[in-house]
């Protein structure tokens, strides 16, 4: 019965995504994408999304079917993970929608959908202490999109237990580094991905985003405050995610200058959907809890009314 209402919750969504056309940033370029690996010309894309297109092209399918078919796979491993780390099904869903993933995910970056389901599906055996389950699910999500393989290094960091000042001092040291910049991302895209060499990538800079930065903030201030003093005795599943909070935190303060530094900040900020209702409740108080979670989704509107036409999922249109 739990597996039914999570799936009942997430089927709209799964069908709105599954059954666009031409909405959002990347539907023509997924199409194209397709075209290409279709016609043997090629396409340089992970093989996991690759190959999903190839079977879509074997079976006599349209290229909608791509949609549906990654999509599932995504909504699959998120139900997976809230049923898995969720003490309250309602607020984890109610927090992916508000927070704009719905949006930046789905009707977006489908490939990532992905990826960052199967990195938050394998944190669980950092708790558990089997490291070759976390890689080889990493090693997964890379294969849709090539930002999961950051996550590896930190299967030995996310369980540690880190005093918060330590990360006021990484933020510090990290800083200056938007000095070097430059050199720094002509060397990596050469060296990795020279396809980006002439995008604008290179030459990004140092900024502030206010209204996703507020997100971020008040959403970590609410973790801290439900954790409250027992912030330094967090062990397990919950001390990785409270480790990712802060990680996500620096990031949106001092590594803005990263290129797409947002779909880094995914891996660390979203599982929040998960945090938040373990940490409800523990919390007695029902207005204290209403309270919060009206904090949370307006700070997520904030963030969320500036960027739906940016990111032109709207007028939603299907294939229909």
């Amino acid at each position: 019965m739990l597996i039914l209402s999570i799936m009942g919750s997430f089927l709209p969504m799964y069908l709105i995504n599954a059954c666009m056309s031409y909405v959002g940033n990347d539907y023509a370029n997924y199409y194209t994408y397709y075209q290409n690996i279709v016609s043997g010309r090629g396409q340089d894309v992970e093989i996991g999304y690759k190959l999903i297109n190839i079977f879509v092209a074997r079976m006599g399918l349209s290229f909608q079917w791509v949609y549906f078919i990654t999509c599932f796979i995504a909504y699959a491993l998120l139900m997976l993970c809230i049923r898995k780390y969720s003490k309250n099904y309602a607020v984890s869903y109610l927090l992916f929608f508000s927070g704009g993933f719905f949006f930046l995910l789905g009707l977006n970056q489908i490939r990532q959908f992905v990826a960052v389901g199967c990195v938050f599906f394998a944190f669980q055996f950092i708790e558990k202490k089997k490291p070759l389950f976390y890689f080889v699910l990493v090693i997964i999500g890379g294969l849709f999109h090539v930002t999961a393989y950051v996550m590896l290094p930190f299967y030995f960091i996310l369980g540690k237990k880190i005093r918060l000042s330590l990360y006021a001092a990484g933020a510090l040291a990290i800083l200056p580094i938007n000095i070097f910049f430059n050199d720094i991302m002509a060397w990596l895209f050469k060296t990795f991905m020279p396809r980006y060499m002439n995008s604008n990538y290179i030459s990004k800079e140092y900024t502030l985003e206010v209204p996703y930065l507020t997100m971020t903030v008040v959403t970590i201030v609410v973790v801290l405050l439900l954790a409250g003093h027992e912030k330094k005795d967090i062990e397990g599943i919950e001390r990785v995610f409270l480790n990712g909070c802060m990680i996500s935190l620096v990031m949106v303060t001092v590594c803005t200058w990263i290129p797409e530094y947002k779909r880094f900040v995914y891996y660390f900020f979203i599982p929040t959907i998960f945090y938040i209702p373990r940490l409800l409740d523990k919390e007695k108080r029902v207005w204290v809890k209403l309270a919060l979670i009206l904090l949370l989704v307006a700070a997520d509107w904030v963030n969320v009314s500036t960027t739906l036409s940016f990111n032109h999922v709207l007028p939603y249109k299907t294939f229909f």
